[in-house]
This record gives C-alpha cells, structure tokens and sequence, in this order.
C-alpha cells in the first residue's frame, strides 16, 4: 500500500478528507498534477545536463536519464488518465465513462501509483550512486535537492489520492 511506502502527518490529510469532492480534486490537480509535471520536466533538464557535463566519466548517467524519462513519461499518462476519466466522472457521475468501470480503473491507477512509487525510488537510489559528489556545476546537490522536492510531492500526492480521494469513492 502506498501508506506503508512513506510516513505522511496527518494534519493536512485530516482537512482533505472532509472537504468538498470538487474542492480535493481541484486541488490534487491544480496543486500535485502542476506540481509534478514541473518537478519532472526539471529532473528531465538536470539529468540531461549531467549526461552532457560528465556522462563520459560516469556512463551510469545514461541509465538514470533513461529512466528519469521512463518514469516523467508513465507518470504523466497516469495523471492524464486521471484528468480524463476518473476526476470528470468524480465531479460529474457519467462524464468520465460507464459506472461499472470505475473501480477497476480505480484498482489500475492504484496499482500504477506503487509501480510509479517503486521505479522513482529505484532511480532516486540510481542516482545517488552514480553522480559525482562534486565539481560539474554539483550535479549530485541539484539533482539530489530535485529528488527530494519529487519525493515530498509524490508523497502528498499519491496519499492523498490513495488514502483520501480513493477511499471516499470507492
């Protein structure tokens, strides 16, 4: 379960939990979805300087930008599928496709969510083995400080799908 993956406060759940569908929905997408697909394009960015700075004298930089855009790209159609067909049927029961297929959809974004989880958290661990620890603009500290502000929004975001969003629906 994604709960199990990172300790999360309860504090802004709570607040989450009895607030308006509409409200917790607009806020997962006007907040995590903008917020992630910003922290990607920036992992994307960073890990490209870094193939282009030292991928010479660190060929495991090519594995992690491979993988960056293997998880930017899978995290976005996720979130897309998400933004079409879940949240309109959320907000509007109807819109977002037949009534019976809710829950198995819900069971594949959750299923999504670990794999997605999974992956960045192999790759963060990727990248911190495979950057210098200094010298080239320090790759590792941008990079390291982009992981971390991905992680702090992969944790809220997917909690609160997860745990949240989810569990009251479903």
């Amino acid at each position: 379960m994604i709960d199990n993956l990172w300790t999360h406060g309860s504090h802004a759940v709570e607040a989450w939990e009895s607030a308006p569908l509409p409200e917790l929905i607009i806020h997962v997408v006007e907040h995590y979805h903008m917020q992630a697909r910003v922290l990607m394009a920036r992992l994307e960015n960073l890990a490209a300087e870094a193939v282009l700075l030292v991928g010479e004298e660190q060929p495991g930089l090519l594995a992690i930008r491979d993988q960056i855009e293997r998880f930017s790209k899978d995290f976005r159609a996720h979130m897309t599928m998400e933004e079409r067909s879940l949240f309109p049927h959320l907000l509007v029961p109807g819109s977002g496709g037949p009534l019976e297929l809710m829950p198995p959809l819900v069971k594949l974004l959750e299923d999504e969510h670990r794999a997605e989880t999974g992956l960045f958290l192999r790759l963060r661990t990727m990248s911190e083995a495979h950057l210098p620890m200094d010298g080239a603009r320090n790759l590792r500290a941008r990079l390291g400080h982009a992981f971390r502000a991905m992680e702090k929004s992969l944790q809220g975001h997917l909690y609160l799908e997860t745990q949240v969003l989810f569990r009251r629906v479903f």
